[in-house]
């Protein structure tokens, strides 16, 4: 199998992947749901960097344009995500 990242050998990704099966589900759960949430905080805060005069409005709708699909937004939210777009 081809590593998934070039620093990590097959025998070695072979060895994470057999830890990550044997992981109980509830910790493996736990574990995306920390990724998704680190995600999350890294593109709220990028977004803060980039529009440092926007409001807490303008942010969510930039968060919201950048996670779910144009028609997703205007269905959900009423709003056009293009023009939120970078």
């Amino acid at each position: 199998m081809k590593p998934l990242s070039p620093d990590t050998t097959p025998e070695e990704q072979e060895k994470q992947f057999e830890l990550l099966r044997r992981m109980p589900i509830w910790k493996r759960a736990e574990q995306l749901s920390n990724l998704i949430q680190s995600e999350r905080a890294l593109i709220l805060a990028d977004l803060r960097h980039r529009y440092p005069q926007a409001s807490e409005e303008e942010l969510r709708r930039r968060f919201i344009a950048k996670i779910l699909t144009r028609d997703e937004v205007i269905s959900a939210y009423g709003f056009d995500p293009e023009d939120y777009a970078e």
